[in-house]
């Protein structure tokens, strides 16, 4: 659908290599057409609630005050939304920030197995890389785009490769899941 993808979020991403640490820094880029909608959706109750709200209906109010903090809720998400992967010897860290609230979270290098991107096409668009921890999948780097996530584990395999080999390996199995590019 061509609809959705106007209203998509997107990332920037910075990829840094410090002190045997792979960073990939996201942050959410800014959809002006999703903004618009809000501004719009924003400007309609304030223009036609606000100034009726003592003939409302209490449905009519309760509808009309959740639409207004879901508008506000996702331009606050658009803004504020960041997310920290650090890949090193130790294993895989994922720091989400959204409307200042952390949320960290780390695993051991010997638990992640099946590091791998995920496709645009699947029902959750809007992950792109995703792996097992033990038999829990762990999905990060939200709103990358296909190339982005494919640079991020280009990078992941050109400057920790024993890493990207051991985050590429499934349980049990001692064959890589990881297809060497040969880039230096």
């Amino acid at each position: 659908m061509e609809i959705d993808k106007a209203f998509r979020l997107t990332a920037k991403t910075e990829i840094t290599f410090i002190s045997g640490v792979l960073r990939v820094a996201i942050e959410h880029e800014f959809n002006f057409l999703r903004l618009l909608l809000d501004g719009l959706v924003f400007a309609w109750i304030v223009w036609g609630e606000v100034g009726a709200w003592r003939q409302s209906s209490l449905f009519s109010r309760v509808a009309a005050a959740l639409v207004l903090v879901a508008a506000l809720g996702d331009l606050a998400y658009q803004i504020t939304g960041s997310e920290v992967i650090e890949f090193s010897t130790e294993g895989l860290r994922i720091r989400r920030q959204y409307f200042g609230w952390d949320n960290v979270r780390h695993y051991p290098l010997e638990k992640v197995s099946e590091l791998s991107w995920r496709p645009k096409n699947d029902r959750e668009h809007d992950l792109s890389l995703e792996c097992k921890v033990g038999w829990q999948k762990v999905r990060f780097g939200k709103y990358l785009s296909e190339a982005q996530a494919w640079e991020v584990l280009s990078e992941l395999q050109r400057y920790l490769p024993d890493v990207a080999q051991k985050m590429g390996m499934s349980l049990g199995d001692q064959k890589s899941h990881i297809t060497r590019l040969g880039l230096s």
